[in-house]
Order: C-alpha cells, then structure tokens, then sequence
C-alpha cells in the first residue's frame, strides 16, 4: 500500500513539474503549498487510523480538492472537519470517494492526467498553464483560474479522452 502511494505521488509530481498552472502570483503558490502541506499532516494522520485509505490534496489559489478513497461517510466527514480550521483555505472541495483504494490504479491515473494535459495545451483558444489536472479512479478535477468559456471547453476536452469515467471542475472563474 504504502508504495502504491509512493509510485502515485512520484508519477504525480513528475507529470506536475511539466505542466505548473499559471496566472497566480508566488505568494500564492507558496501559500498553496503550505496549506497542502498542514493538510497532508491531518489527512496523513486520519489514513493511518482508518486502514485502508489514501486521501491526497492539491490546493491552487486557495481552493482546495481532497480525493482518494476513504472506508466510510464518517471518515470522509472527519477529513472535513479537520481541515476547517485552517483560516487560508477560500473552500474546500471533499471529492473523496468510499472505496478501498487498493482497487485503483495510479499508473492508469497518471496516464489519464498526462493524455488531459497534452489534449488541453493543443486545443486552441485555450491557456492550459492556467488550469491545474488531477486524475483519481478515473475521474478527472479541473481547478485554475479561468473563464466559463474556457472551463467548458477544458472540460469538454477531457471528457473525450479514453478512460475518463467523469470530469468535476473546481475552477475559479475571472469573468
């Protein structure tokens, strides 16, 4: 289990160090980074209570996403109660899905965001640096600074790549 994390977590930053989102400021990105950080070591210490689980955590521009799978609706619950007190957090999104999480695969996860990513940055009319692509189970969490017509598009985009099983757009919109 624990290197099954380790492989997601290394592809995932892997594939991240490629494609940084951009149109936010480094005050920013720094903050986002230490709130990943104090949230990872609430989530990290509720996973080793509640065997098995994997819950992961990306922030951008203050918005968080929580995803991975959790054994029941009280854990899932007790994730986001944990995280409200932390006063830099804009919103929360608890995407966290009841499942064991020994039944996905992150190799496939990792694919899927490489094949979104490479599809968002050739279409035309789009800033794929603004938007931030996450893959979990198969599902997809778009998050960026955007606008409704490029979100839709963003989104419309990754529903037609092979494997993506359902699209959730977590986009702050600047129109």
């Amino acid at each position: 289990m624990i290197a099954k994390q380790t492989m997601r977590i290394v592809t995932l930053a892997a594939v991240a160090a490629f494609f940084l989102p951009g149109c936010t400021t480094f005050g920013t990105l720094a903050e986002d980074s230490s709130i990943e950080r104090r949230v990872s070591t609430l989530t990290n210490a509720i996973e080793e209570k509640n065997k098995p689980s994997y819950i992961g955590v990306e922030s951008h521009n203050l918005y968080v996403l929580i995803y991975g799978q959790v054994p029941s609706e009280k854990v899932k619950a007790q994730v986001s109660n944990e995280i409200r007190g932390i006063p830099e957090i804009r919103k929360v999104f608890n995407e966290l899905r009841i499942k064991d999480p020994n039944e996905v695969s992150g190799m496939s996860d990792a694919w899927i965001t490489t094949k979104v990513k490479s599809s968002l940055a050739a279409e035309k009319g789009l800033d794929s640096k603004r938007i931030k692509v996450t893959t979990e189970d198969g599902e997809v969490f778009l998050m960026g600074l955007v606008t409704r017509e490029e979100g839709d598009k963003a989104a419309l985009v990754s529903r037609n790549i092979a494997g993506v099983k359902k699209v959730v757009k977590i986009f702050e919109y600047i129109n």
